[in-house]
């Protein structure tokens, strides 16, 4: 391989001209909810005439990344870009930002007399960081520790806020456009902050349905209803420090997790329900849905939760306005 050195001026007339092509931009999270991407770059080596021959080819980073490390495989040109975990956690649902850095190129050519030769190119790498939202980022755990909703399936583990293991019998996911949520409000989800629930919970951002119940507990909680523990849904909390609507309208995917039983997930750290096949639930869901969820379920009556009990008490509206915030 050719050791080139950076260019610092102007090739002559008749050197090689490199132009680097290809995937010059990435994204990270949003709807995918990765943490990595990767894009393959290209390169006309830009020979004065027909006469010269390529003899090397070699790609570099010239330029590192402010949020993350970057990478190119010498020989193919194919860049990868991982970012930086705590700060892709820092970021808010909906919110972007860029980062960047730099490939080089350079090619080494001989003339139709024999000489070697050599040119370069550089490509600023552009990519796109997406907070992620519900469907497509929120760690639940699992016994092999955090995976994201969007890549568990029927038949993963999942650990529960009781202790146990539960296999997932079935889960789905919708996402609902801009649009959708401009016309409909009352899909817009709330978004807890980091914290907000009490004890360090969330550990990250976490959004969820208006409907979706988390868990929420305290002295007030037994006070009031005698419970260490209840279920509260989320726009019941909002008005509580660190909870409110996100009204960005970026598109939002919702996923239903189906256990079993009901049971309290955790996600980012915080309990939060499965899908408890109740009347309300079983209204919301297509009707493709609920031929599946009967198929699972075959000996439940039509319209009625196969689910014995509520994993925790879950609170009115009214109930819920009694709590005070942690």
């Amino acid at each position: 391989m050719v050791n080139f050195p950076f260019p610092t001026v102007p090739p002559p007339a008749d050197a090689l001209r490199p132009e680097i092509g290809g995937d010059t931009e990435g994204t990270i999270g949003g709807p995918i909810g990765n943490t990595t991407d990767t894009g393959a770059l290209t390169v006309d080596p830009g020979l004065p005439n027909p006469g010269w021959t390529v003899t090397d080819i070699d790609w570099s980073i010239s330029t590192e990344a402010g949020n993350g490390v970057a990478s190119v495989d010498p020989f193919t040109g194919v860049w990868t870009y991982t970012v930086d975990q705590a700060f892709f956690d820092s970021l808010d649902f909906g919110e972007v930002v860029t980062d960047s850095f730099t490939v080089l190129v350079g090619v080494a050519a001989l003339t139709p007399g024999g000489n070697e030769q050599s040119g370069f190119d550089t490509q600023v790498i552009t990519i796109n960081i997406e907070g992620v939202c519900f469907a497509a980022g929120t760690r639940i755990q699992t016994p092999d520790g955090d995976v994201p909703v969007e890549q568990l399936h029927p038949g993963d583990r999942v650990c529960t806020r009781d202790g146990g293991v539960h296999r997932i019998r079935w889960i789905e996911g919708r996402t609902v456009s801009g649009k959708e949520l401009r016309q409909r409000p009352v899909l817009r989800p709330v978004r807890i902050a980091p914290g907000a629930l009490g004890g360090g919970l969330p550990r990250r951002a976490l959004r969820v349905s208006p409907e979706h119940r988390v868990l929420v507990a305290g002295p007030a909680c037994a006070l009031l209803f005698g419970e260490a523990e209840v279920l509260v849904a989320a726009k019941d909390l909002l008005g509580w420090p660190g909870v409110e609507v996100d009204e960005s309208l970026a598109p939002v995917g919702y996923f239903h997790i189906l256990l079993d039983s009901h049971e309290i997930l955790l996600a980012e750290g915080a309990g939060a329900e499965s899908l408890y096949l109740g009347e309300e639930a079983l209204h919301r869901l297509s009707q493709g849905a609920l031929a599946e969820l009967a198929a699972i379920f075959p000996d439940a009556p039509a319209g009625v939760s196969p689910f014995g009990h509520a994993a925790r008490r879950m609170l009115r509206g009214y109930e819920a306005a009694l709590l005070p915030a942690p």
